[in-house]
């Protein structure tokens, strides 16, 4: 039985799966070339059947991760209730408005689009709720038998957090918060705050961000801003900081008297920005912690899942997973709406059908995959050289390269899923050097001075690094790396002492822990400096992306597969 899952507005993505083994997922962007695509995945979905070797006919079921039907009334009761001013339901009802007629009464048409794009179809269409799908995209992939799920962000409908707890097959839903009361809006509205975009997913730059501030303004964000009450619940005060009119960088009094004028894009980023960043995180980890300890008191149980928006913040990760009582914990790569898609597919399989379990996710390589020969057939009609070369003889000199302070465009296997880089689409880089993070930054990603670049590495040398036991293949935790390792890694070490590691497994990339071994040989450090391959734009897919690249921007080599290329010898 095949079952397809769709995300259809932001991060529009598709994933399939065959008698409940995933076979491929995709987000849009990839394909469009658009960062956070919001439309139907034609081209996700393509991949997809082509993937399965299937045509839409073969389809018996299609989840969708949203329920169109639940709108209209959110801001109308929030109105009533006093919760909003009227200012503030007209900001979000000009807006509002456009999007019900575009975006979500157009859901309807999803079965007809199908059919009229993909051929005939004789398959179920399932409106499943927004965050029961998150859910679903944690646990049913989980390495779990039983989990308490928790799942957070902007919103879904009209729920914008999900206590549930996994058992087998089924999930069973604990408790709801509900809009206004949002983390992911929280956190957004203080993106634009600090001048950065909501829309464009900026809410990783205030993480990264507040590790140069202070918390100077916390105690304003935890008693007149984002609050908890001790019965499980938070409270987030839109009278004080509201999302929907920090969409137009427009903000109430109450805020502007606390912290100032918000900062308009493109002006200076001042000590000030640092700091109010600083203290919004800090009260987002510990309002974050708050709920966990609650579901924890609730189930009982030892294993969390995660997902929604808000788990992609690693930093409040890295303390929900070291400072709670759950011992093992689980967020897979696609933690946002993209990954809507995958759950989607599996609570049909699972909550609907009632089948059994036996997959679980331990890697994120589900997307693409080129050939040698298709690598080659892009680089002559590029006209490019290369040398192409046995793995024995390629990563030993890739590594030596890498030791010398070369930076590496490395296209290898089937394309990740989620955000993160994970050692197919990556730059690789040299994590002794102290300045390869300004390098990268400035001079090849052309992004802000204080993004951070992580490590990806082995995974058996976690607690020589960490001082701790840590799995992460997926790159979504930050934790303390331990004093001996600080010096030895300054590229990939944040300001604050921390890192968030990848941790590969021989077992799942063998080809990528081979390279990192080969480094290991030269320099005895199990790592490579890994970030996104892509350059103010979505993550290289194809070998015509990754040659885009390599024209276009200022690295060293680009790998794909087993052909090298040299900037010097292209010059």
């Amino acid at each position: 039985m095949y079952i397809l899952g769709l995300t259809t507005l932001g991060d529009s993505a598709a994933a399939i799966i065959k008698d409940g083994q995933l076979i491929a997922s995709v987000e849009e962007e990839r394909f469009s070339r658009k960062k956070h695509h919001a439309g139907f995945p034609y081209k996700a979905i393509e991949f997809c059947l082509k993937q399965a070797g299937i045509t839409l006919a073969k389809v018996e079921h299609v989840g969708h991760y949203w329920k169109p039907w639940i709108l209209r009334h959110k801001a109308m009761q929030a109105l009533k209730a006093g919760l909003i001013s009227p200012a503030m339901f007209k900001a979000r009802a000009d807006r509002g408005i456009a999007q019900v007629s575009d975006s979500y009464l157009g859901m309807f048409k999803h079965p007809k689009r199908l059919r009229e794009h993909f051929g005939p179809g004789d398959f179920k269409f399932h409106y499943l709720e927004h965050h029961q799908t998150h859910a679903a995209s944690a646990f049913f992939v989980s390495p779990f038998d039983s989990a308490a799920i928790l799942t957070w962000d902007g919103t879904g409908e009209d729920t914008t957090t999900l206590f549930c707890q996994g058992k087998g097959n089924k999930l069973q839903i604990l408790k709801r918060i509900k809009l206004p009361h949002s983390l992911g809006q929280f956190y957004s509205a203080v993106t634009n705050f600090i001048g950065f975009d909501m829309f464009a997913g900026d809410e990783w730059k205030v993480m990264g961000l507040a590790a140069y501030g202070k918390p100077k303004y916390y105690d304003f964000f935890r008693e007149k801003v984002l609050t908890t009450n001790g019965r499980g619940d938070f409270k987030f005060n839109i009278k004080v900081l509201d999302h929907h009119l920090a969409k137009h960088y427009q903000f109430p009094e109450a805020i502007v008297k606390e912290l100032g004028p918000g900062r308009k894009p493109g002006e200076e980023l001042t000590e000030h920005h640092w700091d109010i960043a600083c203290s919004a995180q800090k009260a987002l980890e510990d309002t974050a912690i708050y709920l966990v300890n609650k579901i924890y008191e609730m189930t009982g149980e030892e294993n969390l899942c995660m997902a929604g928006g808000v788990a992609f913040n690693s930093v409040m990760n890295g303390r929900i997973f070291h400072e709670t009582p759950f011992k093992r914990f689980f967020v897979q790569p696609a933690a946002g709406d993209a990954g809507c898609s995958l759950g989607a597919a599996y609570y049909v399989w699972h909550q609907l059908l009632g089948k059994p379990r036996d997959f679980v996710m331990n890697h994120a390589y589900y997307g693409p995959g080129f050939t040698n020969g298709e690598c080659q057939t892009a680089l002559n009609k590029a006209g490019l050289k290369y040398e192409t070369l046995p793995d024995e003889e390629l990563l030993p000199r890739v590594a030596k390269m890498i030791s010398e302070g070369a930076i590496i465009g490395w296209f290898n296997g089937r394309m990740e899923l989620g955000p993160r880089a994970l050692g197919a689409r990556s730059f690789l880089a040299d994590p002794r050097r102290g300045d390869m993070r300004e390098i990268l930054n400035h001079k090849v990603k052309l992004r802000e001075w204080f993004r951070p670049l992580a490590p990806s590495m082995h995974e058996e040398h976690g607690l020589e690094v960490f001082g701790v036991e840590h799995h992460d293949p997926f790159m979504i935790t930050v934790i303390e790396v331990a004093d001996e390792y600080k010096a030895k890694i300054p590229a990939v070490v944040h300001v604050d002492g921390t890192a968030r590691p990848q941790m590969v497994s021989r077992e799942t990339n063998p080809r990528y822990w081979s390279l990192i071994n080969e480094f290991k040989k030269i320099t005895g450090i199990p790592m490579l400096l890994n970030t996104s391959f892509n350059v103010q734009e979505p993550i290289v897919c194809t070998p015509q992306d990754a040659i885009k690249t390599f024209n276009n921007a200022n690295f060293d080599a680009l790998v794909m597969e087993n052909n090298l290329v040299l900037r010097e010898a292209n010059s």
